[in-house]
């Protein structure tokens, strides 16, 4: 296998040039002839993940910075067996190395999987650890199987909306794509140090959520007015779940910021020999259901999509930025809604892009790719492009990436087209994000995620308190995660319509 790949590898070396072809080009984006517009992007490849963003920045400055996250998160981790040191950047390694990319983990890889942040048994491990995912019942794990690597893939639908399974004329419903979460230091740390424990948590989501319904605020302005409503370091005494900013400084310290709270979600689909060569291929953490039993296995997945979304000193609604492969689109992708429950007969339909690619972001892509064949030709983050990137809420629906939405990640249309005040109300226009004690009525990512928001887990659905902690596997769910997420919701809806 090892072989094949490194003839496939070499081949693709020999290709020479990197720009964006028709087969890459996302449907219904207007092509922008790069010779008649310039872009001033600042892409700056490097390990350190851009901590200052303007408040005011356009959506050249928005682009730069989901870049530079991008590559900064995809560069060799210092992790190893020995330190067991997660979510640093190796400085000693470059992109400039003559490999597709590394076969160590790369930064974001190495982050909390959900389950680490919030383990069944109610108690948070050291962040520096091997990975350990407790679930209810542990799955059954056999002979030669790891069950410490770092990819879990332990999501089988888009938060309960929709299957999606790909090259469904050829295969049916045999490549399903699968889905994990994961939360970097910070934001681990910020909830280890505070609410270690799902009563405490709670019980801090609850205080948030009443806070926001009567003061538009995370907490009293009254009592706390040295604050000024910042969202970034928030009262302790307050009790309130306010997640670090990026940029913020570090209560206790003379100089040192936040990184901020920053969670990855990634796309997987199960990838063959001769397609391997684009792709980021890992071992990964699959399940399969075996009567009453959860069995783990070890297979390999490619990357399919990637979400970076990170709260920010000028973005405390965080910035929402999202990646995906050029050949998701030419792949029969298919989904089964689960808005009523599915049967086994059902067929998997394929569908569009509800929103087409903006220009400027298709040509950043293209800038990048261009950019990355002068440092390693090879690298194999030429076959990923952005979608979008959101900055702070707005009312404009048409505004730059309003409805930003991954084509694997939001596939369906209440999640591609969402603009409303709950999961089971995703079109109503309801109020759904607070930026500055102002609501919003915001689109696609932001929008949904703005929902936890109102609901006092800081535009975090990882911190919220819907099927947490994680009793299993998607795979060995005896209820429905959509009607979940339908039903955690409705306490808030009252505030959907709070102008």
């Amino acid at each position: 296998m090892k072989k094949t790949l490194v003839i496939v590898f070499a081949a693709i070396a020999a290709v020479a040039t990197l720009i964006v072809s028709s087969r890459n080009t996302p449907s219904g984006a207007v092509p922008v002839p790069e010779k008649k517009v310039q872009y001033p992007f600042q892409l700056t490849f490097n390990p350190d993940v851009p901590k200052n963003l303007p408040e005011d920045a356009d959506s050249v400055a928005l682009i730069s910075f989901a870049w530079n996250e991008f590559f900064a998160l995809n560069w060799k981790s210092t992790y190893n067996t020995i330190t067991k040191e997660r979510g640093y950047p190796d400085k000693k390694w470059s992109l400039s190395t003559n490999v597709p990319y590394p076969q160590e983990p790369v930064v974001w890889e190495t982050y909390a999987h959900r389950t680490e942040l919030r383990p069944y048994n109610d108690t948070m491990l050291a962040f520096d650890k091997i990975p350990k995912y407790v679930y209810q019942t542990t799955p059954v794990v056999r002979a030669g199987v790891d069950f410490t690597l770092f990819n879990n893939l332990d999501e089988n639908n888009e938060i309960g909306s929709c299957d999606l399974y790909a090259k469904i004329i050829q295969y049916g419903k045999q490549l399903q794509v699968l889905y994990q979460a994961k939360v970097n230091r910070d934001e681990y740390m910020y909830l280890y140090n505070h609410y270690p424990d799902s009563n405490k948590l709670k019980k801090a989501i609850n205080t948030t959520a009443a806070n926001i319904k009567q003061f538009s605020a995370y907490y009293s302005p009254t009592l706390y007015p040295s604050y000024g409503g910042t969202t970034c370091n928030c009262p302790p005494q307050a009790n309130v779940v306010c997640l670090p900013c990026g940029g913020a400084k570090i209560p206790g310290t003379t100089r040192a910021t936040y990184v901020g709270a920053l969670e990855v979600k990634t796309a997987w689909r199960e990838i063959f020999p001769e397609e391997a060569a684009r792709y980021f291929v890992r071992k990964v953490i699959t399940y399969e259901k075996s009567g009453n039993s959860t069995i783990v296995q070890n297979k390999y997945y490619g990357l399919i999509g990637i979400h970076i979304i990170r709260k920010m000193l000028n973005f405390p609604s965080f910035v929402f930025a999202t990646f995906e492969h050029v050949d998701v689109e030419v792949n029969d992708m298919g989904l089964v809604r689960l808005d009523t429950l599915p049967t086994p007969e059902q067929i998997p339909q394929r569908y569009k892009r509800a929103h087409p690619i903006p220009a400027v972001v298709d040509s950043s892509t293209a800038y990048a790719h261009r950019e990355l064949k002068k440092i390693n030709p090879n690298s194999i983050w030429k076959y990923y492009r952005l979608v979008g990137v959101q900055g702070n809420p707005t009312d404009d629906t048409k505004s730059f990436s309003y409805y930003l939405a991954n084509y694997v990640i939001e596939s369906d249309p209440p999640l591609a087209n969402f603009r409303g005040s709950s999961i089971k109300h995703p079109y109503d226009g309801g109020k759904n994000s607070l930026y500055k004690g102002k609501f919003y009525t915001m689109g696609g990512c932001q929008g949904c995620h703005g929902v936890t928001q109102l609901r006092g887990s800081d535009c975090s659905f990882v911190m919220g308190l819907v099927d947490q902690p994680h009793a299993t596997p998607d795979i060995s769910r005896a209820t429905d995660k959509l009607e979940l997420y339908k039903q955690a919701f409705l306490s808030i809806s009252g505030m959907g319509n709070k102008k």
